[in-house]
């Protein structure tokens, strides 16, 4: 039981241009190209707006449970316009493995929950938890019995891995995180209270880089997760914890794969 706790917690434009060798018989005018140019950049500001602030990316990072077991774990960020999906996978070699995805929609600055999936094959027994936004108003789940349930929705309401997507862009647009969220769960909604703590330099991947820290906590207080998120890296996770009790969850990073699309 506490193996599969541990599992379950684990979980970036080639300008075009044309050169002329000669200058056409019919020209546009100096003015008349200033103001194409205006209009070209202001539409493609409000396009960029629209799209999600984070840039695709896939990163590395090494998974240690307790200290005592430990694997590996890639995370991937991808986006099709307003659309984006957030990937974990991972792996404790003769174990088990994890595979956790949350697909969310990028509207009106906001972080939209669509879907949540979790499998986890742990020896020979998959289980697999889902979470799904229907169009009815509800929020319907299934967890790893197989137990089928459902609760009303909320316009807020986030899952657990786009949370961090949340956190992640309302820091590169804001500067400032939010202090609650509404966290889609198996049962029904949480609240989930954010913290800011004192900013760290980090010993990862060779490197040492100065961090910003988050921790976040539910109301009872019993599962506390801590993000040490990198500035310059528009604000990755270089490393986190998750404390269930007296164990204790960690994801360091190790570095980037190639950029995902």
């Amino acid at each position: 039981m506490s193996l599969f706790r541990g599992l379950v917690c684990i979980a970036v434009i080639t300008p075009f241009s044309v050169a002329c060798a000669s200058q056409p018989a019919n020209t546009i005018s100096p003015a008349s190209a200033s103001t194409t140019d205006t209009i070209a950049s202001a539409t493609n500001a409000v396009a960029n707006a629209n799209d999600f602030p984070v840039s695709a990316s896939s990163h590395r990072y090494r998974f240690s449970w307790d200290g005592n077991l430990s694997g590996d774990a890639t995370r991937s960020l991808s986006c099709q316009q307003q659309v984006c999906s957030l990937h974990t996978a991972a792996s404790v070699p003769g174990i088990g493995s994890l595979d956790e995805r949350s697909q969310f929609a990028w509207k009106a600055g906001k972080v939209q929950f669509e879907s949540y999936q979790r499998q986890l094959q742990l020896l020979f027994f998959p289980q697999t938890v889902r979470i799904l936004r229907g169009s009815d108003g509800q929020v319907a789940t299934t967890d790893r019995k197989g137990k089928v349930r459902q609760y009303p929705d909320q316009a807020n309401l986030i899952d657990s891995l786009s949370l961090e997507a949340q956190l992640r862009s309302d820091l590169l647009l804001t500067g400032k995180a939010q202090t609650q969220y509404a966290l889609a769960d198996i049962k029904g909604v949480t609240v989930i209270t954010l913290t800011e703590l004192p900013a760290e330099t980090l010993a990862v991947a060779e490197q040492t880089i100065p961090v910003r820290v988050f921790q976040r906590r539910n109301a009872e207080g019993s599962r506390i997760t801590t993000l040490w998120l990198d500035p310059k890296q528009q604000f990755l996770p270089l490393q986190i914890t998750h404390q269930d009790g007296a164990e204790t969850y960690r994801m360091t990073w190790l570095g980037n794969n190639s950029a995902a699309r």
